[in-house]
């Protein structure tokens, strides 16, 4: 029998207890493509982008800059992704579904969350996401309910080591997977799709997990997070400080905002969500827009401190939070991207 993971805050207990579940309409401009072109500065005049605290804190405030147009593929391997959103579909590239080989499209809204931080456009409405010239591939290996199989999110990281050609070693395999799922107990099956992953040079990002009890001393295990070839997320809130949610431990590497984000969901529509699943998505985002600008490099290791390499840039780049130095709460820090501003 297969063993089962469950989307990190996609549970209704865990919807009750740390998120806000505020729903906003979006502005009806469907159809619109908000790609830009290289010389295109990078200020934000979506709509509610005011309300999007994490994407300004992670960029300290700093708007201006080039917006990068290179083919950078973003892998949401998640619930899906809302195919017809007007803030994501023109960043939506392709869509495999991995639980009943139907559609991509997300029945459950914690797949759309996740994209729209990542990588929702830049285009005069709604929110806009870390970078919002991505190219999205939407995986779908959980349903509905927000719950799934080994085998299935497996499959859904092979898909995407393979993009839509189907075919591995060409340009369209995924850059980046941003994984904000877990489980407690260890999978062989999904253990050797992220080695094949890592070994290919895609950059993997997981969400720490959301059963932290405050107390750094104690370590809470989530796979895929604790696996030594993922980027595992822990999650701040606006003060800086880690979530009470968020798990920490010996596999937690950086930290991003992912206390009452706004993003988008199904139907269209926004909502605001909470835990290490929001915190994963910015990570991903800023993992895309380094490629983007500075080109690929190798993905690197969880004690690299230098800048040649994904993770290197990542740990050194970081603002340092909590005991100086990595500690297992923040890791090495809360992300920064003014620098590529």
């Amino acid at each position: 029998m297969s063993k089962k993971f469950s989307a990190l805050v996609v549970l209704a207990i865990m919807l009750t207890t740390f998120s806000m579940a505020t729903t906003v309409v979006a502005y009806a401009q469907t159809g619109f493509d908000g790609r830009n072109t290289a010389s295109a500065m990078y200020v934000w005049n979506d709509s509610d982008a005011e309300t999007q605290w994490g994407i300004e804190r992670i960029f300290n405030g700093v708007y201006d800059g080039y917006i990068p147009t290179a083919d950078v593929d973003l892998a949401i391997v998640d619930t899906g992704i809302d195919l017809d959103h007007p803030d994501l579909m023109a960043n939506i590239v392709w869509g495999y579904d991995a639980v009943r080989g139907r559609t991509a499209d997300d029945g459950n809204g914690h797949g759309t969350h996740c994209a729209g931080i990542a990588g929702a456009i830049r285009n005069a409405m709604g929110v806009v996401g870390v970078y919002s010239n991505v190219d999205l591939y939407a995986i779908k290996v959980l349903g509905p309910s927000g719950s799934g199989t080994f085998t299935d999110i497996a499959e859904g990281v092979y898909a995407a080591c393979k993009g839509p050609d189907g075919k591995e070693g060409t340009a369209d395999d995924a850059d980046v997977i941003s994984m904000s799922l877990g489980g407690t107990s260890d999978s062989a099956e999904l253990h050797n799709a992220i080695i094949h992953a890592y070994n290919m040079g895609i950059v993997i990002v997981a969400a720490a997990g959301n059963s932290g009890d405050g107390n750094p001393s104690t370590t809470e295990i989530s796979y895929p997070a604790a696996y030594p070839e993922v980027i595992a997320v822990g999650a701040t809130d606006m003060n800086d400080a880690i979530a009470s949610f968020s798990n920490s431990g010996p596999y937690v590497e950086v930290a991003a905002p992912g206390v009452s984000i706004y993003s988008t969901y199904k139907g269209g529509i926004y909502k605001t969500l909470s835990g290490t699943s929001m915190a994963c998505p910015h990570v991903a985002g800023l993992v895309a827009l380094i490629i983007a600008v500075k080109g690929k490099m190798p993905v690197g290791t969880f004690s690299d401190t230098g800048t040649s390499t994904i993770r290197g840039y990542l740990h050194s780049t970081a603002l340092d939070l909590g005991t100086s130095g990595w500690d297992a709460s923040f890791g090495y820090g809360l992300i920064q991207a003014s620098q590529l501003i």
